[in-house]
């Protein structure tokens, strides 16, 4: 059963996200205000450990975990334009081995929401790149999820910022070395869902 969002999209809205400045610090560990115990809170990209932790265990074991994954290499891609662009201005894609020389660990941000101590605990990946196809199969999988395709196939998240000049392939020619990185920390992913860079 869902109620109507601000939105008018029809889905549940966000919850459990909007606090205030004391409840920040129940991010990362419990923490009290004038003596009384702040809540853990949820809240976007949250670790899949963490979660675990602030889930009753039988949600945690018998809920369906799901999560996206997309080819890290497009992925890297649209991170390096995602955090340096600004206003305008497009960053400078001569910078892009010094920015990820500088920041491996951008190049590994999404496996603490999929793993626990380097072992996958998500059920159900949709893939970026074939997001309809694997809602679609998710809702044939889970007869409470019809409908879902037709909820996001009008949302766009955010805003465009890929510097569409220029391929991914042309851009990993240019920088041989953050394909080395990637081909090094996003082995798992390159190996379960078959990711190249062609």
């Amino acid at each position: 059963m869902t109620r109507r969002s601000g939105s008018g999209l029809g889905f549940i809205g966000p919850r459990n996200f909007n606090f205030a400045l004391v409840d920040l610090f129940s991010r990362d560990k419990e923490a009290e205000f004038f003596k009384w115990p702040v809540p853990p809170k949820f809240y976007n990209h949250i670790p899949a450990k963490r979660a675990r932790t602030r889930l009753p265990g039988k949600v945690w074991r018998e809920y369906r975990k799901v999560s996206l994954v997309r080819n890290p290499w497009e992925r890297a891609v649209s991170i390096f334009f995602w955090k340096n662009t600004k206003r305008d201005r497009k960053p400078k894609i001569k910078n892009f081995t010094t920015y990820f020389k500088d920041k491996p660990y951008l190049l590994e941000i999404n496996y603490p929401n999929y793993m626990i101590d380097g072992q996958n605990i998500v059920d159900t990946f949709i893939r970026y790149e074939h997001f309809e196809e694997d809602i679609l199969k998710f809702e044939a999988e889970v007869p409470g999820m019809t409908g879902l395709w037709d909820t996001f196939k009008d949302i766009n998240a955010k805003s465009e910022t890929r510097n569409r000049e220029i391929t991914t392939q042309q851009i990993f020619k240019r920088h041989p070395a953050v394909n080395a990185q990637i081909e090094t920390l996003n082995k798992w992913e390159i190996d379960r869902f078959g990711y190249t860079l062609d």
